[in-house]
């Protein structure tokens, strides 16, 4: 409860459904579509967690958006979702410092993921 999560996708459907899973847990989902929407919407409310799509049909893709809130934000937990289960993706991923989630991403594993990388004082917080 109170956790804010920034969650990036292109499909504003995927959004509209993290939008409603995540307040049934009652999180603040912030949403974007591009990296630069992303990086605007985090100088609005600072996240505490970030789940990004890889394939995003932006100018970066996932791993790269997580890289450029990072630098932007922080040392922000961050997931990259995607259906794209090739190990190399989830090296490159894991090497940057983040996890990988495979699409569909079960609610639970969501829910297990956001709650081991948030402290509960920095929720509550």
């Amino acid at each position: 409860a109170g956790l804010r999560v920034l969650c990036v996708d292109n499909d504003r459907e995927i959004l509209d459904g993290m939008r409603m899973l995540l307040a049934r847990w009652q999180a603040t989902a912030i949403t974007a579509s591009t990296v630069d929407e992303s990086l605007a919407r985090m100088a609005d409310s600072a996240p505490q967690a970030m789940l990004v799509d890889y394939h995003l049909h932006d100018r970066l893709d996932g791993l790269d958006t997580l890289d450029a809130l990072r630098t932007a934000g922080g040392p922000v937990p961050g997931a990259l979702l995607t259906a794209d289960g090739r190990d190399e993706l989830k090296r490159e991923a894991r090497r940057r410092g983040y996890q990988l989630l495979t699409k569909p991403v079960k609610p639970a594993s969501l829910r297990a993921w956001l709650a081991a990388q948030v402290p509960a004082a920095e929720r509550d917080g």
